[in-house]
């Protein structure tokens, strides 16, 4: 009896993937609701039932603490444990490949400080355009502020590196890589910077996403989720806590010094082993008209749409009572609250 192999459906595959994410945005959505409307209830009797002062009080501390975000990623894997079933601890997470190099690591953290610079300079370009149409979408832009409470710093320097790595480096690639390994990375780098929800962070979390991507897949997922948290917490929140501590002057001096000399021997990196680089994408290549069906997809669409209009209304002030969950942002339910009751 011969074994005939399911034919191939990218459309099916990247569908039922976004549909995913899609599903974990809303669950996310609903875990911040629901932890506001506990706080909400929690302090308003020591504030005298008094909802205003309830609801000031409530909103400084959810815009500092990470308690929510904690949760909603706990119940992200949970969304694609569900999707991918026993695959994903069984067979998704455990797939290893090359033994790590300094050589490697060196090169990769020289990734990061380049997308750094690359998302610092397109950020000024994007600004610069902006400003001729008279607009300003500076309040847009990814908070670099670091973590000001334990909570906050557990969420951004090991929480969300874990959570994330294992959906989009874990559940996202195996379920791509049927389809190429160039695909994989490439979409699942295009839906992390999606799942961002800010225009801002779109294209630096897509761009770090194809190097971990290619670390997930070349090396292990454990490694993604090393370099997920080296930039979040020595990058990020490094260079905050260093500004709270030194003159802004000195700063930006080590902050900048570090972005050109990453970039710098990345960009040479690129370019001398651009060869390599090359092989790699021919090696790993899609069948024609993979990314044409792909694309194809309702649930990818619905996903794209809805992040880019959540971004732009949200910001834009069309949902004052709401501020969505994405980039370090909780949602502000205090004012629907004060609404219902």
């Amino acid at each position: 009896m011969y074994y005939i192999p399911e034919p191939l459906n990218p459309k099916k595959d990247l569908g039922r993937f976004s549909a995913t994410c899609f599903t974990y945005l809303w669950v996310m959505v609903a875990a911040v609701f629901i932890y506001v409307f506990v706080a909400f209830f929690v302090i308003m009797p020591g504030q005298g039932m008094d909802i205003q002062k309830t609801q000031d009080i409530v909103t400084k501390f959810m815009e500092k603490d990470g308690g929510a975000y904690i949760l909603a990623s706990c119940l992200g894997v949970l969304t694609f444990t569900v999707s991918r079933g026993k695959q994903l601890f069984k067979y998704d997470l455990r797939r290893k490949g090359r033994k790590m190099t300094p050589k490697v690591f060196f090169y990769m953290i020289c990734f990061l400080l380049f997308a750094q610079m690359f998302t610092a300079v397109v950020n000024q370009m994007m600004q610069a355009i902006m400003q001729l149409f008279n607009l300003d979408l500076s309040s847009m832009e990814s908070g670099g502020g670091g973590s000001e409470t334990l909570t906050m710093l557990i969420y951004s320097s090991l929480m969300a590196p874990v959570t994330e790595e294992i959906i989009f480096r874990g559940a996202g690639l195996r379920a791509l890589e049927k389809h190429g390994k160039v695909f994989a990375i490439l979409l699942t780098a295009i839906l992390f910077g999606l799942f961002h929800e800010n225009l801002y962070q779109f294209y630096f979390a897509s761009l770090i996403g194809l190097g971990f991507g290619y670390i997930a897949f070349e090396y292990s997922i454990i490694w993604s989720i090393i370099f997920h948290a080296l930039n979040n917490f020595v990058i990020a929140e490094g260079i905050a806590f260093l500004s709270k501590k030194a003159p802004e002057s000195i700063v930006n001096i080590v902050f900048y010094g570090l972005l050109i000399a990453g970039s710098t021997v990345f960009l040479l990196l690129l370019i001398l082993k651009w060869p390599k680089f090359k092989e790699y994408i021919d090696a790993n290549r899609s069948l024609p008209g993979t990314y044409r069906q792909a694309f194809k997809s309702v649930w990818f669409w619905v996903l794209v749409v809805f992040t880019f209009l959540e971004t732009f209304l949200f910001y834009s002030g069309f949902f004052t009572p709401l501020y969505y969950l994405g980039n370090n942002k909780l949602a502000n339910v205090a004012e629907i609250i004060k609404l219902i009751i």
